[in-house]
């Protein structure tokens, strides 16, 4: 990419800003980086040693293979130790940031007991469960500091407004939690649940808890002993505090344990990850680095150097034997409550240029990667059922990975009860038999005639399939069936939410979870069953969109990147900014002098991401302001060339 003037603010945003401001590169606080190729995983291997263990950090850029060299070096080692790990009733702990990929590197490594692979949050509790006193005392000083900060806000509100109403339901639900710490004897955590009750701990409370314990004995012993070589993948997300404490108990106990770091920081897209990670990297840690990408095609490698240029020195080389690929950007100007029937043309207009037929063959010849959920929901058109739940806060982490119960009321029972009505009789009844409480066999026994039951099981269910024929029945019209059969078991609150009836009403002006919870589900009956369909199938990844932070570690042969400021219409991103349409915020020049972290790396950060999940051929499409600005900033930046970019 071409060099651009630092004192230029608009076109800095596109050029060699970042790594300037730093005033050093990975290599520089590092050292000389190890080539890729068989060095770097002969020396992850030399590293994995129980007798001189010797902790790492591999740095492996997008494409590069990352999970194969874990995996390597994983089975090698357990290859090697089997004897004296299962002796010593030890296991290699493998930490990584997703349930996908949890089973992914587990079924890598054939599910052997001698290796534990689990998310961050399971790790966690399973260091501090048990810990009951000091999750106890811990609690008991955490929420009484949580008190003081929510009094003192309240002595300055000026009046009894939404925010103050909140902030004293919050006190006043922490002083009731501190009244009943003494009570409780074991506390739970779930890292899938919902984690209701008492007794329940909250996620940021178990890695909050974890990075505090594990610093000290017992718990670090414990870890040590356990695990003589834990690795967490994706390093440069995992949570901040928690990853120092890590750095900590191996700076403690360095011949005790191996501590392997893997990831890349120009993939760091969560907020709470650890900025500036390469610099906490001790110095007598070993340094490999993966640079073959071995995913991308020829063009699209060049783009994410050009574009990572602006934050460190790292850059990639592609596969000696692959192809060309081809990268296009269409810039589009930004109009009020646009459709989406120009992403259609734009991937016509791919398949002219790549002469690639799956290009135009429906959405499902391509990944789509936007910015928000709500920007899938729109294009799905399940934004009718999103909306609503996604607007009450303690909802979303169960909407986003589909585990509210309410969701799983329709993906896991009524769906799959639908499914098999279409294939023939045994196969229904055999579904509506494992998820229905009226055949449990409990239930059964106890049940005086039970082929009257079966024949009421039966109308039940020819009631609930005969909703669907040639017809979208209203969700409302569903759950008054189940309802009315007793063929499901309902979340509670839906039941209260049919009985209220649908609404379209704005929220209630409360901080009452179970009041707003129960309105966003009065508006849900309202919509139409496809909408739940079709969230179903988002959330299950069969969707042809995903989000720009979702697809991290994946890869897809065709890929949409849409830039649409406006419509994600969130404020830690800006896509305007990054291209030049924009200037810098008074906010962003005050972070990038002070070295923090700004919107415009956060936004290059993911663009990188975005860009680098392409294996044939990449189409950016940008709605803008001022889509002609924009075309000629990443041209004068060397991004792509004119003949690569087309306004439309």
């Amino acid at each position: 990419m071409a060099a651009v003037q630092a004192e230029d603010e608009e076109q800095g945003v596109l050029g060699d800003s970042i790594g300037d401001r730093r005033g050093h590169t990975m290599s520089s606080v590092l050292g000389s980086p190890v080539e890729d190729g068989p060095d770097a995983d002969q020396i992850i291997q030399e590293c994995l040693s129980l007798n001189r263990p010797k902790s790492f950090f591999l740095y492996a850029g997008a494409g590069s293979g990352k999970t194969h060299s874990l995996v390597k070096a994983v089975s090698d080692l357990k290859t090697r130790e089997r004897k004296r790990l299962t002796f010593e009733g030890r296991q290699i702990a493998i930490i990584t940031y997703t349930n996908a990929a949890c089973e992914e590197i587990a079924r890598r490594l054939q599910h052997d007991p001698l290796v534990i692979v689990s998310t961050i949050h399971a790790f966690s509790w399973r260091m501090i469960q048990g810990f009951n006193d000091d999750i106890r005392e811990w609690l008991r000083i955490k929420l009484a500091a949580d008190i003081v900060g929510l009094d003192d806000k309240l002595g300055k509100a000026r009046s009894e407004n939404k925010t103050a109403r909140a902030n004293r339901a919050s006190r006043d639900s922490k002083t009731r939690r501190i009244a009943a710490l003494d009570e409780i004897t074991s506390f739970t955590y779930s890292p899938t649940g919902d984690n209701r009750g008492r007794q329940a701990l909250n996620h940021s409370e178990v890695i909050q808890m974890a990075a505090a314990f594990i610093q000290r004995s017992p718990l670090l012993d414990v870890m040590v002993d356990l695990h003589p070589v834990i690795l967490i993948d994706e390093s440069q997300d995992t949570n901040g505090a928690l990853l120092d404490a890590f750095l900590m108990a191996q700076a403690s106990t360095p011949n005790r344990f191996c501590l392997g770091l893997l990831g890349d920081t120009m993939q760091r897209i969560y907020n709470d990850g650890k900025e500036r990670l390469e610099e906490a990297i001790p110095i007598d840690w070993a340094i490999p680095e993966k640079t073959m990408n071995r995913r991308c095609p020829r063009r699209v490698v060049e783009l994410i150097n050009a574009i990572r240029r602006g934050a460190d020195d790292h850059q990639q080389i592609p596969k000696p034997d692959t192809i060309q690929g081809t990268v296009r950007m269409f810039c589009s100007q930004q109009v009020a409550g646009q459709d989406f029937r120009l992403e259609a043309k734009i991937a016509h207009r791919m398949l002219e240029i790549t002469e690639d037929g799956q290009w135009a063959a429906g959405a499902e010849g391509r990944k789509t990667l936007i910015l928000e959920h709500k920007m899938a929901s729109r294009r799905m058109g399940f934004e009718g059922i999103f909306t609503p739940l996604y607007a009450a806060e303690h909802l979303r982490t169960g909407l986003l990975d589909g585990t509210l119960p309410v969701l799983r009321l329709f993906f896991e029972n009524i769906m799959p009860i639908l499914a098999a009505s279409k294939i023939n009789d045994f196969q229904l009844m055999e579904a509506v038999r494992l998820r229905s409480p009226l055949l449990d066999p409990k239930h059964m026994k106890e049940v005086p005639d039970q082929l009257a039951l079966l024949e009421r099981v039966g109308a039940a269910t020819d009631a609930l399939c005969s909703l669907f024929e040639n017809n979208d029945p209203l969700i409302t019209d569903v759950v008054q069936i189940l309802i009315d059969t007793a063929l499901l078991e309902l979340p509670e609150r839906l039941s209260v939410a049919q009985a209220l009836g649908v609404t379209s009403d704005d929220p209630p002006d409360t901080p009452d979870r179970d009041a707003l919870e129960i309105h966003a589900y009065q508006i849900l009956l309202g919509r139409p069953f496809s909408e739940m369909a079709a969230y179903s199938g988002y959330t299950q990844g069969l969707s042809p969109f995903d989000t720009h932070q979702g697809v991290k570690g994946l890869e897809f042969p065709r890929v949409m990147v849409i830039l649409n400021d406006e419509e994600a219409g969130g404020f830690l991103f800006s896509y305007e900014k990054l291209l030049g349409v924009k200037p810098p915020s008074d906010s962003d020049q005050k972070n990038q002098r002070e070295g923090k972290d700004d919107a415009l790396a956060r936004t290059r950060r993911l663009l990188y991401v975005t860009c680098s999940r392409a294996e044939k051929s990449l189409a950016i499409v940008v709605y803008s302001a001022q889509p002609e600005v924009a075309r000629q900033k990443v041209i004068d930046a060397g991004w792509l060339t004119p003949e690569e970019i087309e306004i439309f």
